[in-house]
């Protein structure tokens, strides 16, 4: 072996050994895709708001937190405390809405946004229920305004695609339970004054 290599000559060996790492490094790596492309576009439009910048060592909480916070304190009617999480929310979903579905399907298991959507649905199903089961049907979306209750339609899409019918059924099923005074109710009661029995259909 040391006897064939000794007669090639050494110029081409070198650019065989060049061209062999070169081989390497393409075949050891997928090749960047139109998705791939897409999703850094859209994590980069959400640094701000899902991310911490790696590079602030000062930056402990992403602006997701502090703004789902905010509205945990401060969801009072008229108050406001939600506005800017649920804008920011709707803004994800913009962004999200401008992939396709193939592509939008990649960032399904991205903690951030599982998290986002999933948190944002139980957010508006519980303040539209409030402290206690509402008095009635007429007044099921307490003080959520039309909006909101797109931003509700929207998350549930959203939530649908990323994680099928069957997920957001039990999702839906387990935060029904976990309502205030639903423990004493029929299923059929909680689901006729639950936002989640609003024909999503009138929201487009």
């Amino acid at each position: 072996m040391d006897r064939i290599l000794a007669m090639i000559p050494k110029n081409l060996l070198a650019f065989t050994a060049i061209l062999g790492g070169i081989a390497f490094i393409i075949l050891s790596q997928p090749p960047h895709s139109l998705c791939d492309s897409q999703i850094e576009i859209i994590n980069a439009a959400q640094a701000k708001f899902l991310f911490k910048d790696p590079k602030s060592q000062k930056v402990l909480t992403t602006r997701y937190t502090n703004l789902r916070e905010q509205c945990k304190l401060t969801n009072d009617p008229g108050g406001g405390g939600c506005y800017e999480w649920f804008h920011e929310l709707r803004t994800m979903l913009r962004d999200l809405g401008t992939l396709t579905n193939a592509c939008a399907n990649a960032l399904a298991d991205t903690k951030e946004y599982k998290v986002a959507v999933t948190e944002g649905l139980e957010k508006i199903v519980q303040i539209a229920w409030g402290s206690a089961p509402p008095a009635s049907y007429t007044v099921k979306f307490n003080w959520l305004d039309a909006s909101d209750i797109t931003l509700f339609c929207r998350l549930k899409d959203r939530y649908i695609l990323f994680y099928g019918d069957t997920a957001f059924e039990q999702l839906r099923e387990r935060m029904m339970a976990e309502l205030p005074g639903a423990k004493d109710m029929a299923r059929n009661q909680i689901w006729d004054l639950s936002i989640f029995s609003e024909n999503c259909a009138k929201y487009p």
